[in-house]
């Protein structure tokens, strides 16, 4: 570019030549690289996305066509177990044993893990 202009010409001698830093081909691959990599974690997402929609629409479709098909046979199931099972506060008074039940199987087996690997 030919300016005839002094006061442009001296304006632009007086700028900073600017150079290149000597590893900016480096810098420019990883940042490429970077973006590249979070274009592929933002397409994983979807794609995660699109199969958590598809599995909840597949298996509410299931149960609903199993509850269209065999509602009746549910139902009748529903009011027989009813009949059979204990009372709801039966339930309630051994459901603090049974929590401490497994909550003692799960203690001892990190103990035996424990104690596995001490030996």
């Amino acid at each position: 570019m030919r300016t005839t202009d002094k006061g442009l010409q001296k304006a632009i001698k007086r700028q900073p030549h600017y150079e290149l830093p000597s590893n900016f081909s480096y810098r420019m691959l990883q940042k490429i690289q970077e973006e590249s990599i979070l274009r592929e974690k933002r397409q994983e997402k979807r794609m995660f996305i699109l199969f958590l929609i598809f599995a909840i629409l597949s298996g509410g479709s299931c149960i609903g066509f199993f509850i269209w098909k065999y509602g009746a046979y549910f139902i009748s199931y529903w009011h027989t177990c009813k009949e059979i099972l204990p009372e709801f506060h039966t339930i309630l008074f051994y459901l603090p044993t049974l929590c401490a039940l497994c909550l003692l199987y799960f203690f001892d087996r990190w103990l035996r893990k424990k104690m596995h690997k001490t030996v």
